[in-house]
C-alpha cells in the first residue's frame, strides 16, 4: 500500500477523491515528478474521466479530498437551503470563492454554489464567474451522484430543487 499526505488527509491508491475544479476520480498512483528545474516532488496521480492530474502530496491547499460519505449530504442539504451570504462584486470575489473551495470541504463547496446562485439571480454572472459557478456546480453534482449512486442529472435536479427552496 502506497500512501502520502496532503494536509491532514492520507490517500492511498484506489481511494475515490474529489478535486474542487476537476471533479470525482481516484488515486491511481504516487510518483516523483519534476515540473520545474531542480524541484522534484512527490505527486498523487489522480485519474479523472478524460484527464490525469498530478497533485503535490505536500500541498494542503489543493482542495483534494476523499469522496464524502452519504451522511454528509444531509448537512449539505441544509447548507443549500440556508440564506445565502451576500457577495460583493469586484475583482477579489473570484479569489475569495476559490479560497473557500480549496478548504477541501463539501460544505464549503455547497456554500459557494448557494451564494453564487443567489448572486446570479440578482445580477447576471460575467464570463469568468459564470464559468467558475458552472464548474463548481458540476463537481458538486458529480460527487452527489457518486455518493448516492444516482445519475448526475438526478443529482443536478435534487441540488437545484434545494437551492430553489432556500431562495
Amino acid at each position: 500500500m502506497v500512501t502520502g499526505e496532503a494536509g491532514d488527509v492520507k490517500f492511498k491508491i484506489g481511494d475515490q477523491v474529489v478535486h474542487p475544479h476537476h471533479g470525482v476520480g481516484f488515486v491511481a498512483g504516487l510518483e516523483e515528478k519534476q515540473f520545474k528545474p531542480n524541484a522534484a516532488r512527490m505527486y498523487y496521480v489522480i485519474s479523472i474521466p478524460n484527464t490525469t492530474l498530478w497533485v503535490p502530496v505536500d500541498r494542503s491547499l489543493s482542495g483534494l479530498r476523499k469522496l464524502s460519505l452519504e451522511d454528509e449530504l444531509e448537512q449539505c442539504r441544509q447548507v443549500l437551503q440556508d440564506t445565502p451570504q451576500a457577495l460583493s462584486a469586484g475583482k477579489e470575489l473570484l479569489t475569495s470563492l476559490s479560497v473557500r473551495i480549496k478548504q477541501g470541504k463539501l460544505t464549503a463547496q455547497c456554500e459557494v454554489v448557494r451564494d453564487l446562485t443567489a448572486f446570479g439571480r440578482q445580477k447576471p454572472l460575467y464570463d469568468t464567474l459564470a464559468d467558475f459557478q458552472r464548474t463548481i456546480l458540476s463537481v458538486l453534482c458529480q460527487e452527489w451522484a457518486a455518493v448516492k449512486g444516482i445519475t448526475q442529472a438526478e443529482a443536478s435536479y435534487e441540488i437545484n430543487d434545494l437551492l430553489t427552496k432556500g431562495s
